[in-house]
């Protein structure tokens, strides 16, 4: 029941961060914080990370809502196990962000992305990020440290 409570929690977080930023940002206002380095800007995102095949939205759709299936199917695979919390929390992750990102894919047809880094290598300082996002990524390290760990004792 955790880990379920922990994809709503992302979902309905992003949700209301993304309706703000809708609602009070505009696509050209940047709002840099932390002298420069975490810059606040809203962008709607068509395509996928860095706006990859943005010509084709209905792919990205299938695609995107296909690894959340996937997602959720071994999420509930191994939600009776009592060990694996490290598997389990980053598949939460990937399913609460990938929830997220999705919904507005769905329902506007666009990601909203609000985040971005003023440091770094101009191609990072270009890319746009929301919450949702980062928690894909943890989830990812997530599941992709248990994979190794447990490949080592193996």
């Amino acid at each position: 029941m955790f880990f379920l409570i922990v994809i709503g929690m992302i979902f309905f977080t992003e949700y209301y961060i993304k309706g703000h930023m809708d609602r009070v940002r505009t696509l050209q206002e940047q709002r840099p914080l932390a002298k420069g380095r975490i810059i606040l800007k809203k962008y709607y995102n068509y395509g996928t990370a860095g706006s990859l095949f943005r010509a084709y939205p209905k792919a990205v759709r299938f695609v995107h809502a296909s690894a959340l299936t996937f997602v959720s199917g071994v999420l509930c695979y191994v939600l009776p196990q009592r060990k694996a919390v490290s598997v389990k929390t980053g598949l939460s992750f990937l399913a609460g962000g990938g929830l997220s990102n999705l919904y507005d894919r769905m329902q506007k047809g666009y990601v909203v992305d609000y985040v971005s880094f003023g440091f770094g290598p101009k191609r990072f300082q270009k890319l746009v990020f929301n919450l949702a996002d980062f928690f894909v990524f943890a989830g990812i390290f997530l599941c992709l440290f248990s994979y190794f760990k447990k490949e080592g004792h193996a």
